[in-house]
């Protein structure tokens, strides 16, 4: 028998890929109310400030920041990491319990925050899950079919929570219960994952840094995925907002927002999941990565410059395929350029990154919507996406992004 068998034995392969699809259906629901609902009440029920949304939109990429910290913490409590994600998934159905009694913008846009600094940390630690539980080969076809079930559950989610808060808005407090105990759900399956205890990250962030310049081809990764990050999330709440404020002249109904910017993207997201899986296990990592970013380029370019629902709805599709893409290799790219026994050490940097480029971009999203308008803010976005893939193209060469190093 292989190494490589006895390291990825079947059997724990079949009991990953079964509760993480148990995981996933869960996740996709809690990720579909959190995005359906935050930014609608945000708007539309507290009536927030633009600092408050662009805030509450950069959740996300505050939690990224603290990953490296987390990582180390992790590292150091020798716990297996499917019990460390099951206590951060608990954590957040804590934040989200208590977002639901919510009297002001402030104290929801904290809440929700703190539940998202959590939330986010668990993608990283199932990287590390993935690497141990699945062999190089097989986790495309294994990871995408979970993802694709996470996505179903999502958009049909994402279509109640529209129809719920369209009789009436205060039933946030409602869908965040419910959402509650979903999360718990998350955290009991992420208990039934084999998984080992997490390496501790001696190095600390500085000197993955240092780590990180010196591989070029790291490096490089790195900014390619920056320009895309900023390009695609300076459009994530512009996007809501752009549909329900009357100044844009559409103000649609919270079931049609929903469907726009969660249901449809959703759809084709699972659509197309098993072609990125299967891209993923035979091509170069740079060309997969530029065509999710032609897709992203396309259907958000097309997004606000449209105005009538058929457009709307078909650049949202596009958006969502590209996502399909752009979540495959966001989740796994690492794992096939990282010298083995490096991936924490190189997926904490990426995540840092992710921060740091997540966390203006919102703000940057807003600046750009109310100084030139919904045109300036589709023209940003593509203008970065082409740099992207510019570099991405560049590195196509590179062996470690070709088949069989992942």
């Amino acid at each position: 028998m292989s190494r490589e068998t006895k390291d990825h034995p079947k059997n724990i392969a079949s009991k990953t890929q079964k509760f993480d699809l148990w995981r996933n259906t869960c996740n996709g629901i809690v990720e579909a109310s959190f995005t359906s609902t935050c930014l609608l009440v945000t708007i539309r029920y507290f009536e927030a400030s633009d600092t408050a949304k662009s805030l509450l939109a950069s959740g996300g990429a505050i939690g990224f920041l603290f990953a490296p910290l987390f990582l180390i913490l992790i590292g150091k409590s020798n716990l297996p990491v499917s019990k460390i994600c099951s206590i951060l998934m608990a954590l957040t159905a804590i934040f989200i319990l208590i977002s639901a009694i919510s009297t002001s913008a402030w104290f929801y846009v904290i809440c929700v925050l703190l539940a998202c600094i959590v939330a986010v940390q668990v993608p990283s630690l199932m990287v590390h899950v993935y690497s141990n539980n699945y062999r190089p080969n097989e986790k495309g076809r294994r990871i995408s079919g979970n993802l694709m079930l996470s996505s179903t559950a999502g958009g049909a989610t994402a279509l109640v929570i529209g129809l719920v808060l369209d009789s009436g808005l205060g039933y946030f407090k409602l869908i965040a219960f419910g959402t509650f105990l979903i999360c718990l759900g998350t955290a009991y399956f992420h208990l039934k994952i084999p998984s080992k205890p997490l390496e501790s990250d001696s190095l600390g962030l500085s000197k993955n840094l240092l780590h990180g310049i010196k591989d070029r081809l790291y490096l490089w990764m790195l900014s390619g995925l920056m320009l895309t990050g900023i390009g695609v999330m300076l459009t994530i709440p512009i996007r809501v907002e752009y549909l329900v404020n009357p100044t844009y002249g559409l103000d649609f109904s919270n079931t049609v927002v929903l469907c726009i910017t969660m249901v449809v993207p959703l759809v084709t997201d699972v659509g197309t999941t098993p072609i990125w899986g299967w891209a993923y296990d035979k091509f170069n990592l740079a060309y997969i990565r530029i065509l999710a970013c032609i897709f992203f380029l396309f259907g958000l370019f097309l997004f606000f410059q449209s105005e009538g629902l058929p457009a709307l709805c078909f650049a949202s599709a596009l958006i969502g395929t590209g996502a399909g893409g752009g979540t495959m290799v966001w989740t796994l790219w690492v794992t096939r350029i990282a010298p083995k026994g490096r991936e924490s050490s190189y997926m904490s940097v990426h995540l840092f990154f992710s921060g740091m480029r997540g966390l203006p971009a919102p703000f940057l999203g807003y600046w750009i919507l109310t100084s030139l308008g919904p045109s300036g803010v589709s023209w940003a976005s593509a203008s970065l996406i082409i740099l992207s893939c510019l570099i991405f193209l560049k590195l196509a060469s590179d062996e470690r992004l070709q088949l069989g190093n992942s």
